[in-house]
């Protein structure tokens, strides 16, 4: 070997981890102290930090910026009646029913689109026939007529027609079936 001062035994010894006196040599603490400490002040910040912005974040009162409330008043809504609406209905048996359609259509009070819907009268009605009668009603088979599809069949035209936000609703007064 070299000329060192170091036997093979010390070499030995301190391939196994152990100082020249045969004690393990302590490990220094100080990096996983610091580490967490770095990783425990980022915590408490983010917490901090996020308390700050949802508690305690600007309040803004309107009473402050000197604006009113809006307060938004309520739609009046007036109903426009349909002629009742004759449709023949073929049941499961093969037999013609005659059933009456009465409804009614709603629509905003004093605003345009209501004389628009009373002058677009008759497009609407010659639609709501064809509408009515081009394809078979559920329920027609066994006699029980479904409202609901009535209802949207109705609707779909009237959006066809008049375009979305004229008419809100479609309401039913009446159906029944004549000979």
């Amino acid at each position: 070997m070299a000329d060192t001062d170091i036997s093979e035994e010390e070499i030995l010894d301190n391939e196994d981890g152990e100082n020249a006196d045969g004690a393990k040599p302590k490990k220094s603490g100080r990096r996983k102290l610091i580490l967490f400490g770095l990783i425990g002040l980022l915590v408490v910040g983010a917490t901090g930090g996020g308390a700050f912005l949802f508690l305690g974040g600007k309040k803004t009162n309107l009473a402050e910026e000197g604006e009113p409330p809006v307060i938004e008043t309520p739609v009046e809504l007036t109903y426009i009646d349909v002629e009742p609406i004759f449709i023949q209905v073929e049941t499961g048996n093969g037999e013609l029913q005659n059933v009456v359609v009465a409804l009614a259509l709603e629509v905003e009070l004093g605003n345009s689109d209501a004389a628009r819907v009373k002058n677009e009268m008759p497009r609407l009605y010659e639609a709501y026939l064809r509408t009515l009668t081009e394809r078979p009603l559920p329920g027609a088979d066994n006699g029980d007529v479904e409202v609901t599809h009535i209802k949207n069949r109705i609707r779909a035209e009237n959006l066809r027609l008049l375009g979305p936000g004229v008419v809100y609703d479609v309401v039913l007064n009446n159906m029944w079936i004549t000979e």
